[in-house]
């Protein structure tokens, strides 16, 4: 679908439209290095540098109807670079070191906290960007040598790469996913591993698939194909924040106005009138109907006719910067499911459906649909006591919830088998062409040819390292997990990387390994709840933080970064993150031990310590007690969700091959079951605006208002998250902190029972 024609070889090749323009800095317009005066020399020696000819360059049609990733990356990532920018400098190892220490410290506290909000990538782009150009001017201008290195307080004008650095440095800290761990054997487990091991932990889980993501560089870097479609959002920010330009001066101007306009606007639906985040209309109708209520509820339903107004719950499917065709997928992966399927398995009573206090729920039932009592079959030692087991059991799910992890199964093999029949020659083709030392000559990757790559033994050092940590720390701490065990975590993460990295690179959806970590260790290491968990962040992360980095890289291609510069700082910050991350835990839990643990009501309502007890509860039933023992019966049906997955796939492949015109190519299997499996993770009521959204932008803006689209349609995409995260957080903190708790006057949309409406009498 790529619309391409080749320029003829010229004496003078010029640029394509979109380029970096000139590096901001209003207050000294000498250091201003302008590419329209100097593209030609910079890009010739740019190409001698590199060893090659130079190119003939594939210029593209703007096309607005065009999707396809060469048109994507087209529109938004600028095809000229300057060299000489600084970038891994001492202003970004400070501002950086600095946003990750308070990212990773405030994350992990939020951990702990009830409805506490993110600190986002947007907050961090607006914050450290006015710090960056502060610090250029009062810095000084001198330098410093330390042993071998050599290196300016002050290199010149803040720069865009500088900027991104700074961001990825802060973003790579946050709250650890193995925290979890720690936390689960403190609170509930009365262990406490140590701060040697647990750092190590850390360290380990976070870093392990870092090493992982040098065999993806072929795959899913180098190819143009291969866009990360969020980058194209945090590509126009960075540019519209540093660069000079009319173009850019007018995407700023749409930015500040949309960003002004949804950071007032937010207040609204997260505290003045939360009826708009779930404005049910068949609760409204007749909230007595149990029929309307069941099918309306955006929260305890299947949101039918639901309306959200919250960019909260809209954003989350990224409906400005996911490719229409794959919304299409998710969403009739969505509607499918939650308007058509479970509505009409609900009120069949299909495994009595209707007994469960709710149709769409996580939690787990007993006998009798109450809630099923984690502890009550537990020994004082925390181990599995089986006489209570026998008198508790069955443990029940909720219809939607059983069928969400059969779908979940479901996502898996279909991943595999999808990459298989749509990308197995362009993996063979990156493999082939990587071997030779040859790669897509596409413009972006020319550019980066002055930049040395990351060496190969740099990822392997790092794997191997962070494995034998690894190894020597399950061996030393009591977390239950034997070698091969671990061992086996990692190959599972490394299985699915291609797979899930090629469906992630091209529709920014990431099907996740929570499921099949905890299922395969839950039958392999029964009865060992810690080793179960340990098991999953292993694998889960392994597999997550490879792909984290390999999309960074390709952002850092986007936007001209050294490969090194981005190593070094993405590796840098999670370190520091796991420290921050340790230390910040380890002082909470010994201030509020008691609340978190349940042993004490916090009268204030805010240290709940819910997040450590799903994951506690989690360690239980997968690890305790075992899918063995409760995938049982009419449950056991649910594994066909894996040979579904291995088998839907191929019917679209199928029917391509006989009518390649009917656009069977677009089907994506793994991106509808990962949708239909979604909920009851997540509310109901971002199907119908969500689905509206993306249609408003990828459709009617795309085909209708073609010049605007082109240009503000990630600038808006930008602007409405960077308002929403930017107002979360300043309401927590003025609602919460400040005013020690204000709740807004209670009336219709905003109802003390319920902001749906869908309870009776609401």
């Amino acid at each position: 679908m790529t619309i391409e024609s080749f320029r003829p070889d010229d004496e003078h090749i010029e640029m394509a439209s979109n380029s970096w323009g000139t590096q901001a800095d209003e207050e000294d317009e000498n250091n201003i290095y302008t590419y329209e005066e100097d593209q030609e020399d910079a890009r010739t020696i740019l190409l001698r540098e590199a060893g090659t000819k130079r190119p003939r360059l594939k210029v593209l049609e703007d096309d607005p109807l065009d999707d396809s990733p060469a048109s994507m990356v087209h529109r938004s990532v600028p095809e000229t670079d300057d060299p000489t920018l600084p970038t891994l400098t001492f202003r970004v190892v400070l501002l950086g070191s600095l946003m990750c220490v308070l990212n990773s410290a405030i994350s992990q506290l939020f951990y702990f906290k009830s409805n506490a909000p993110s600190f986002s990538a947007y907050f961090v782009i607006l914050v450290t960007h006015p710090a960056g150009k502060w610090l250029a001017k009062i810095l000084p201008d001198r330098i410093i040598n330390v042993h071998k290195w050599t290196f300016s307080l002050n290199p010149g004008a803040w720069s865009i790469k500088e900027h991104l650095l700074v961001v990825v440095f802060a973003q790579s800290g946050g709250s650890a996913y193995a925290a979890d761990i720690i936390t689960i054997q403190r609170l509930y487990y009365k262990q406490n591993i140590g701060v040697l091991s647990g750092i190590t932990l850390l360290l380990t889980t976070q870093l392990i698939g870092f090493g992982l993501s040098g065999f993806l560089q072929p795959i899913l870097v180098r190819p143009l194909s291969m866009v990360f479609p969020r980058n194209l959002v945090y590509v126009t920010l960075f540019s519209s924040l540093n660069l000079k330009g009319k173009e850019t001066r007018d995407r700023l101007k749409i930015f500040k106005i949309a960003f002004v306009a949804c950071f007032i606007y937010q207040t609204f639906p997260t505290v003045l009138f939360p009826t708009l985040n779930s404005l049910a209309l068949l609760c409204l109708i007749n909230n007595d109907n149990f029929v309307l209520r069941t099918l309306g509820s955006g929260f305890q339903g299947f949101g039918i006719l639901n309306f959200s107004f919250d960019w909260n719950s809209i954003g989350s499917v990224g409906p400005f910067f996911t490719p229409w065709w794959a919304q299409l997928n998710f969403f009739a992966g969505l509607i499918g499911m939650m308007f058509v399927i479970t509505p009409i398995a609900y009120f069949s009573n299909i495994w009595n459906a209707k007994s469960f206090p709710s149709p769409i729920s996580t939690g787990l039932f007993n006998s009798s649909y109450q809630r099923f009592d984690v502890l009550s079959i537990l020994n004082d030692d925390f181990t599995l006591n089986e006489e209570a087991w026998q008198l508790a059991q069955p443990l029940l799910l909720t219809p939607s919830f059983a069928y969400a992890y059969a779908l979940g199964f479901a996502a898996l093999t279909s991943a595999v088998v999808h990459v298989l029949l749509w990308h197995f020659e362009d993996i063979k083709n990156a493999i082939s062409t990587a071997s030779k030392g040859d790669y897509d000559d596409n413009i972006h990757n020319q550019l980066m040819r002055v930049y040395p790559t990351v060496p190969a033994w740099w990822y392997f050092s790092l794997f191997g390292v962070t494995l034998l940590a690894a190894v020597i720390l399950i061996e030393t701490a009591p977390l239950q997990l034997p070698a091969w065990a671990l061992l086996l975590a990692i190959f599972v993460a490394m299985a699915f990387l291609v797979p899930v990295g090629i469906i992630r690179a091209v529709s920014e959806t990431q099907i996740g390994l929570n499921i099949i970590t905890e299922l395969v260790a839950g039958f392999l290491i029964p009865g060992k709840p810690i080793a179960n968990v340990v098991f999953k962040c292993y694998g889960y992360m392994a597999m997550s933080q490879a792909l984290d980095l390999t999309a960074d890289l390709k952002l850092s291609v986007y936007m001209k970064v050294p490969p090194r510069h981005m190593f070094i700082t993405q590796i840098s910050g999670a370190a520091l993150g796991c420290v921050v991350n340790y230390f910040t835990l380890n002082s909470v839990i010994s201030a509020k031990q008691d609340f978190l643990d349940g042993t004490v009501e916090d009268p204030t309502g805010q240290w709940t310590g819910r997040s450590p007890s799903t994951f506690y509860s989690a360690s239980v039933i997968w690890g305790l007690v075992g899918p063995a023992r409760f995938f049982v019966g009419k449950y056991s049906i649910l594994y066909l969700g894996f040979l579904a997955g291995a088998v839907l796939p191929v019917i679209p492949w199928l029917l391509h091959k006989r009518c390649p015109k009917l656009g069977l190519d677009k089907i994506s299997i793994p991106i509808i079951v990962y949708a239909a499996a979604l909920p009851p993770l997540i509310p109901t009521n971002i199907i119908i605006t969500g689905f509206a959204t993306a249609y408003f932008s990828q459709v009617y803006l795309r085909r209708h208002h073609g010049a605007f689209f082109e240009k503000y349609n990630y600038v808006l995409s930008a602007a409405l998250d960077a308002g929403t995260s930017v107002n979360a957080l300043v309401i927590y903190i003025a609602l919460t902190i400040v005013l020690g708790g204000w709740e807004a006057p209670h009336w219709w949309l905003n109802s003390a029972q319920d902001v749906e409406h869908c309870k009776p009498g609401s």
